[in-house]
């Protein structure tokens, strides 16, 4: 509890640094650390040891900023499907990294480059604050098992996160946008898909048989393990700025 702690409030405070420096060529550096990192582990928990597909998808996310990066992921995703036919491969296994993580984090870098700083730390900060809520809503109050791919996550930490991501993140939105009613909508669906990114990586985690993705970031575990709600609250996020 107290490495996770210090661990926490250690990489809270390297993110407020990271808003408030706001540097385009910094924030696309630390995006592709953590593309590198959160790749090589989703390899190991899909059972891949080409060392040649993290290259791949490092040339990509060196073109993001030249074009829409939704068009480059998928760029990404066909060409590795490609590929895979053209060598009759077997096993289609090798495109699951393009598809997650590799598409949400340049997602993360769409909302970054097209909204700003301050969209991307709502969104961000909403998903902390929904994992907040719910570790330690459900340890001291958490009863009933919220899914059997993840048996520590219960119903009442799964609410309490939410309702604690909408809070935050729609005060956070409103001075975003000055809209509270869109900002506590926002908020409420990238926290809800906060909740189902944090139990995908679970799932995959269970799948391979392992505790944590990695373990760059004691009592946290891996990059994966800390950037799972991001992945799938981005999305989110970007679905509710498009109305």
């Amino acid at each position: 509890m107290k490495t996770r702690i210090i661990t926490g409030v250690a990489l809270f405070l390297a993110v407020l640094a990271i808003f408030i420096i706001d540097s385009y060529l910094l924030n696309f550096i630390i995006l592709g650390i953590v593309l590198f990192f959160s790749f090589v582990e989703s390899e190991k928990l899909y059972g891949l040891k080409e060392k040649t597909l993290v290259i791949i998808a490092m040339i990509f996310y060196l073109l993001a900023p030249f074009s829409n990066p939704v068009f480059i992921a998928i760029l990404s995703v066909l060409l590795v499907l490609s590929v895979l036919a053209h060598f009759k491969s077997e096993s289609l296994r090798s495109v699951l990294p393009f598809l997650y993580p590799m598409t949400p984090i340049f997602l993360i870098w769409m909302l970054y480059s097209e909204f700003g700083i301050a969209y991307l730390a709502w969104m961000i900060l909403t998903v902390v604050a929904c994992d907040s809520g719910a570790y330690f809503v459900g340890k001291f109050y958490g009863k009933r098992v919220f899914s059997l791919t993840s048996p520590n996550k219960t119903w009442e930490g799964v609410a309490g996160g939410i309702f604690l991501g909408s809070f935050v993140g729609a005060f956070l939105g409103y001075f975003v946008t000055e809209d509270i009613l869109h900002s506590l909508l926002t908020s409420l669906f990238v926290a809800a898909f906060g909740v189902w990114g944090d139990l995908f990586e679970s799932y995959l985690k269970r799948n391979a048989g392992v505790k944590d993705s990695g373990d760059i970031f004691p009592g946290h575990g891996g990059m994966l393990d800390r950037i799972d709600g991001y992945l799938f609250g981005v999305v989110a996020m970007l679905w509710m700025l498009s109305w």
